[in-house]
Parts: C-alpha cells; sequence; structure tokens
C-alpha cells in the first residue's frame, strides 16, 4: 500500500463505566463496572489506521502526568508512529462515557493538553505532507489549529479527511478545501439545519450540502448504516447485524477504514462498506481501541457476509 496517514488530533485517557441506565438529576447510581482505556477520537482513528496496516503518525499532546504515558504506550503498541506527540505541562484531555445495555453512549471529555496545541505544531509536521498522505482530523482541538492544518495540507496536496466531530462552527472554505467530510446524524443536523432521522431524509440532505461543497461528503447513521454522496452519485450502506456491545469509538474505527479505502483506490462503494465492516467488529467488544480490527478481522468478516 503506497501512501501513509496522518492524524492531527485528541488524545483522551477514558473511564468507560457500564450501567443500566443514566442517572437521574441529583441521584447518585452505582454503575455495574469501571474500565480505563485510552481514546480521544485521533488517538482512536490512529490506531485503527495502524490495525489496518497503514503507515500511521498521530499529532498530538498528552500531558506530564500517568495518563499521558499510558496514551503514548497505547498508540506505541498498536504500532502508531508518536514522534510528533508533545508532552505538556498540565493534565492529559479525560473523558467519561457510560455505556448502556443496548450499547448507547453518553460521553464527557475535557479539553486537557489537546488545547495546548498550536499552530507550531504542524509546522512540526510538514515534513510528512505529500501527495500520498491521507491527514485525517477532528475537532477536539483548537479551531486555528484544525483551520491552519487544513490550508497547510491543502497546499502539500495531501487528501484530507476530516471527520466534524463534536459538531462546531468552522467556516466553510476550510471544508471546501477538504477531499472528505464526515459526519454522524446529531453533527449533520447541525452543519446541514434539517433533520435526519431516516435515510431518505439524510439522503435529500447529502445531496444538497455534497453540492454545495463540492467533495465527498458521508453522513453515518448509526444503526441504519451509512449514506454517501460523490458529485451527483449517492450510494447507500446498510450497517451489519451484529451484536453491539459498545460503540465508543465505531465512527473512528468507520474513519480508519475511509482512509484504507482512500490509500487503496477504493471505489466509493467499496470503501462505504469495508468502513462499515471496521465499525461492526469494533462494537462487539469493550473498549475503543482495544476492540478495533486488524485488516485480516475485516476481510474475513467482509468475505463471509459475501457468501
Amino acid at each position: 500500500m503506497e501512501g501513509k496517514a496522518v492524524v492531527i488530533g485528541s488524545l483522551n485517557y477514558d473511564i468507560i463505566l457500564k450501567t443500566d441506565r443514566m442517572p437521574y438529576k441529583g441521584e447518585t447510581h452505582q454503575a455495574k463496572s469501571a474500565e480505563f482505556c485510552c481514546g480521544g477520537k485521533g488517538g482512536n482513528q490512529a490506531v485503527q489506521c495502524a490495525r489496518l496496516g497503514i503507515k500511521t503518525y498521530m499529532a498530538g499532546n498528552v500531558g506530564m502526568d500517568v495518563n499521558g504515558l499510558k496514551l503514548l504506550e497505547g498508540l506505541q503498541k498498536y504500532g502508531v508512529d508518536t514522534e510528533f506527540v508533545k508532552r505538556r505541562n498540565g493534565s492529559s484531555g479525560m473523558g467519561v462515557v457510560h455505556t448502556l445495555p443496548d450499547g448507547s453512549v453518553y460521553a464527557s471529555i475535557t479539553r486537557g493538553a489537546n488545547y495546548s496545541m498550536g499552530t507550531e505544531d504542524i509546522d512540526g509536521i510538514r515534513c510528512l505532507l505529500d501527495e500520498h498522505t491521507v491527514v485525517i482530523l477532528q475537532m477536539e482541538i483548537p479551531e486555528e489549529v484544525i483551520r491552519y492544518a487544513i490550508e497547510t495540507a491543502a497546499k502539500a496536496g495531501c487528501t484530507i479527511l476530516f471527520n466534524m466531530a463534536p459538531a462546531a462552527k468552522i467556516h466553510k472554505k476550510y471544508m471546501k478545501l477538504c477531499g472528505y467530510l464526515i459526519m454522524n446524524e446529531v453533527e449533520a443536523e447541525f452543519y446541514t439545519g434539517e433533520a435526519i432521522d431516516s435515510v431518505k431524509k439524510a439522503e435529500e440532505a447529502l445531496k444538497r450540502f455534497a453540492g454545495e461543497m463540492g467533495n465527498v461528503c458521508i453522513f453515518t447513521l448509526g444503526s441504519l448504516g451509512a449514506v454517501a454522496c460523490k458529485g451527483e452519485r449517492l450510494c447507500y450502506k446498510g450497517s451489519y447485524p451484529v451484536a453491539a456491545v459498545e460503540t465508543t469509538g465505531a465512527g473512528d474505527s468507520f474513519v480508519g477504514g475511509l482512509a484504507y479505502g482512500i490509500l487503496n483506490h477504493m471505489e466509493l462503494e467499496d470503501m462505504l462498506d469495508l468502513a462499515t465492516c471496521c465499525s461492526a467488529l469494533t462494537v462487539q467488544d469493550t473498549g475503543a481501541q482495544d476492540s478495533m480490527p486488524d485488516i485480516g478481522q475485516v476481510l474475513d468478516f467482509r468475505n463471509k457476509w459475501l457468501k
């Protein structure tokens, strides 16, 4: 596989609480269990890329705390190059994730060291940026860094995959510089201003949005699957009927699958299918990064369903 992935984004140390329901206001509710794991959208996406066999670099910041060391070790365990992950004074970003019996998640995060990133960090990775690079971004770092990263990567001829999560305002000119925009149904409602509560409505909103952006746009729809638009061409992929244990990291796994498809010059339909396979495997276990599949597992799973 020619090329590489450069993930610019967040690194969070997560506390995963399994519970039968969310607590009521003012209530102390006992969770069934607690787990600790490495996360953050950036870190998760980097791990999934590396697990799929992509040469992957992570650019981000962690704190001068024990969690920062754990985050670095977690990336390195899966083969992510951490040369451009910097340690900063203060604490690492953290996340608290409640997982319910149906696999749904409710998450809160702290910014921590993620928000100490500056444009100088992007200048520091210019040596990685060329036409054979997929640059992957999310929205858990400062907006000015995101804007600068997009401009820098676009000038270098990179393909930019922008996961616009969590939803936040950013000027459309930066969105239009990206080759791919991906968001879930909640984020799609934020960016389009339209209700996304069915595949039909998602396709209608997506076609208008992609027409305005002039790039490939993808909406993920949870159990309803995912829909992509490239020009006038719409592509829908339903979800695989698997038993979801925990959906943490499913979207990040999907993004990693897209990066694999881009670097392997796959057709849009095949790319969407492979990304959906990645997320279907991820939701069947706990802990976002530890549950992410390697390329062999993805291809085996895909072939099983093609029979």
